[in-house]
């Protein structure tokens, strides 16, 4: 008697339910749900790609002006911040052109412009592209006994870190070197996030506290020793591409092409969070 009582209150319940529209809960058993890839539900910041590059001018290997040369080897390239050096505006020599603004506007990129010394009454000095927003920029005089040298800074907005990049072209003697790196060093001081790219005119072993406090790039499956200059019996690695450590190499390369007296240099690298 008691055991049909039971069952007919179950029933009773169960009508109610039903009628009420509320869902009776259903027992299943547990599964777990495994993803390959984790990063698959959270997309991967993206690796930046950084180049440097002294375009001696447009100059190409066989002595002809050819910005288009210089254009299609930081096309090729696919970087995303370029530094550049033996950048003219104005010169007569090379045809009044502003050589910044012609190479940008080719690529679709930012640029900002740093003037090292007149010349020929026009402007020659460093230069940097970005694809990433420009939000401030700097030149800074090095010090120099013979040709003016300068350093250009630009605060990028990348992938939403602010990011130190400069732009530099150091002096042809050592004692003018080791002046420059000094006041580069005091120049960073101990900033986040900070790339410095550029022709430094010297091995790594004469470049002292730069070597000492940043990452060289080369570094990466050890290519030290691959020269990024090459003329008049000289063959050197003279351009570099330093980070601090809040970022990690993923990949460095030299590109061998005739755009230039120098090769470009580049290297893949992720931000360390």
């Amino acid at each position: 008697m008691k055991r049909l009582f039971l069952l007919a209150v179950v029933v009773i319940l169960i009508n109610f339910v039903n009628f009420s529209g509320i869902s009776m809960p259903v027992a299943l058993g547990k599964k777990n749900i495994l993803h390959e890839n984790s990063k698959s539900m959270v997309e991967a910041m993206p690796d930046i790609k950084v180049m440097s590059y002294n375009i001696h001018r447009g100059i190409n290997n066989n002595g002809k002006l050819d910005l288009d040369g210089i254009v299609n080897v930081i096309r090729e390239s696919e970087a995303n911040i370029i530094a550049l050096q033996e950048v003219e505006r104005f010169s007569v020599r090379t045809g009044f052109r502003d050589q910044i603004e012609y190479i940008a506007d080719k690529l679709s990129m930012k640029y900002a412009y740093g003037k090292s010394i007149n010349i020929l009454n026009g402007q020659y000095g460093n230069a940097i592209l970005s694809k990433f927003p420009i939000e401030d920029y700097e030149v800074s005089k090095l010090p120099s006994n013979g040709e003016g040298r300068t350093i250009l800074r630009t605060g990028l907005n990348v992938y939403g870190y602010r990011i130190l990049f400069y732009s530099t072209h150091l002096g042809l003697d050592q004692g003018e070197r080791d002046m420059q790196v000094e006041e580069i060093v005091r120049l960073i001081a101990d900033d986040k996030y900070t790339m410095v790219l550029g022709d430094f005119n010297s091995k790594a072993d004469k470049l002292g506290a730069i070597t000492e406090r940043y990452i060289d790039c080369a570094g990466f499956e050890n290519n030290y020793d691959i020269a990024t200059f090459e003329g008049k019996g000289l063959s050197e690695r003279i351009d570099y591409i330093f980070v601090s450590k809040d970022f990690r190499v993923k990949k460095y390369d030299v590109q061998k092409r005739d755009a230039s007296d120098h090769y470009a240099i580049i290297s893949t690298l992720e931000i360390i969070d």
